[in-house]
């Protein structure tokens, strides 16, 4: 568990599932994380954690309240390159946990555990360009644009622009 003033980073129980089921069910969330809802049901969101959990390339995270470790959402690693020292971040609040500082938290957290833990030198993302709030969170955190993908992803009947991010953390 890495814990914060205000957010724990720890790994997931079956309390955490109907949160994580209701988020991965959100059509406006999902669309704002370059996803689709998938019609998720508890088992299929245990699979996905139990999958996330035993790859060697990745981390999965729960973020809750440090009063009463309610699960606030969910940060993952993905493609993580031991050799490169780099992998890719994926971070989602549900709605009641934003607009509070927790993001900010969040990564400042996530990016020490990876460099010191792991040995990490660099973390991306990919962010949904018009997704300013994120993007901002993530500027505060001391990410750089490092590219664009233009009409990367065709979500809600429209094409949208992926914004590539990247924090160096040697």
């Amino acid at each position: 568990m890495i814990t914060g003033k205000n957010v724990l980073l720890r790994s997931w129980k079956e309390g955490d599932l109907a949160l994580l089921r209701d988020m991965r069910n959100d059509v406006s969330l999902q669309a704002q994380l370059l996803a689709r809802p998938r019609g998720s049901d508890e088992n299929q969101v245990r699979e996905w954690l139990k999958g996330f959990s035993g790859a060697n390339d990745s981390f999965i995270f729960i973020l809750a309240d440090p009063a009463d470790d309610t699960a606030l959402g969910f940060l993952q690693f993905k493609n993580t390159d031991f050799v490169s020292r780099n992998t890719e971040l994926g971070v989602c609040l549900a709605s009641s946990a934003q607009g509070r500082g927790i993001g900010s938290e969040v990564l400042a957290l996530a990016s020490a555990y990876m460099r010191d833990t792991w040995g990490l030198g660099k973390i991306w993302l990919k962010v949904r360009d018009d997704n300013t709030a994120a993007i901002k969170c993530y500027e505060k955190a001391g990410f750089k644009h490092c590219g664009k993908l233009s009409n990367h992803v065709f979500i809600s009947g429209a094409w949208h622009d992926v914004a590539l991010m990247e924090l160096f953390l040697s």
